[in-house]
């Protein structure tokens, strides 16, 4: 089930389902990102915006009792919150794939995204009530482009992988397929992973609360990512793409004169190398990849490679 003003990411949907027993009794989906939705909606609830997904089994069930039950819930205020209802009846909680995305936020939807959980990209609701998530493009071309990353590595749109240069102190962050960051300091990865408030809430539009951590934009402009996005993506061989990342628009970025920072701002351009993911990684137990950092071939140039992870190998800055 999902709404009229919802993309799905069909591939990565039936990744998350096949995950799950045909056989069993499951209800699939997740909550709002606004606290003040979930208080009204309930948690319990997998939002019909996002999507959610119901067993052959259960809606077996569903059917044997669904007259009664919307009848005895009419008062609730949606057909999502309702099929919540009726599943507690018969005893099935839901079961929570960060994936579905509500998008109950409202004006910039960039952080959120940038800072996506370590989940397959399943769906995005909302599209039309925030802004582009390119903001030098309409909402259709930007999620066209979103879409043209997607179709060539469907299981890492939108991952997360963290980097470091320790000649020049930097720190990367590449969201695969969206966006990218350079912070011209050591950075830790519990900073990097969380989200910018670019956004407010649903209702009231507010800083908070969220069901996710989110940090503000500091007030050091130095402490700013400086901020790349996807211009293109291509295939380098049959399982191999390189996608590449432009500075064209900052909503983070504002002036810093230090040496450091300046030195990072010379790079105008970074190519990102990965091979395809394969679905399968999302029956293991998640971790995110990690990456290396490489001098471009030309001057403004840099080159990130992201890999697998070696054995007890971490992300931590000296």
């Amino acid at each position: 089930m999902g709404d009229d003003d919802t993309v799905f990411f069909v591939e990565n949907l039936v990744t998350v389902l096949a995950k799950y027993d045909h056989n069993q009794m499951y209800y699939i989906g997740d909550d709002s990102e606004s606290v003040e939705q979930d208080m009204i909606h309930s948690y319990n609830t997998a939002y019909g915006g996002g999507g959610f997904a119901i067993s052959y089994p259960l809606a077996a069930e569903l059917v044997r009792i669904l007259d009664g039950c919307l009848d005895r819930y009419a008062s609730l205020y949606g057909s999502d919150q309702k099929i919540q209802a009726c599943t507690a009846e018969i005893g099935v909680p839901i079961t929570k794939e960060h994936g579905f995305h509500q998008v109950d936020i409202r004006g910039n939807p960039y952080g959120l995204l940038a800072a996506h959980p370590l989940a397959p990209l399943v769906s995005l609701h909302h599209v039309n009530s925030v802004e582009s998530l390119f903001p030098s493009l309409t909402r259709i071309e930007a999620l066209k482009r979103l879409v043209s990353a997607y179709k060539m590595d469907p299981d890492r749109t939108l991952q997360h992988s963290f980097c470091y240069d320790l000649n020049r102190n930097w720190s990367v962050s590449v969201s695969w397929g969206y966006t990218l960051h350079i912070y011209p300091s050591m950075v830790t990865a519990k900073r990097m992973e969380t989200a910018y408030l670019t956004f407010k809430t649903w209702k009231t539009y507010k800083d908070e609360p969220f069901t996710f951590n989110t940090q503000p934009l500091s007030q050091d402009q130095c402490e700013r990512p400086i901020v790349y996005l996807l211009d293109r993506v291509e295939w380098v061989s049959k399982d191999k793409t390189l996608t590449t990342y432009k500075r064209q628009w900052n909503v983070l970025e504002k002036t810093c004169d230090t040496d450091d920072y300046t030195a990072a701002l010379s790079v105008q351009q970074l190519n990102v190398s990965s091979t395809t993911l394969k679905s399968d990684v999302w029956k293991m137990a998640p971790r995110r990849q990690c990456c290396d950092i490489f001098n471009g071939t030309d001057q403004g140039m840099l080159q990130v490679k992201i890999r697998g992870c070696n054995k007890f190998e971490s992300v931590t800055p000296p």
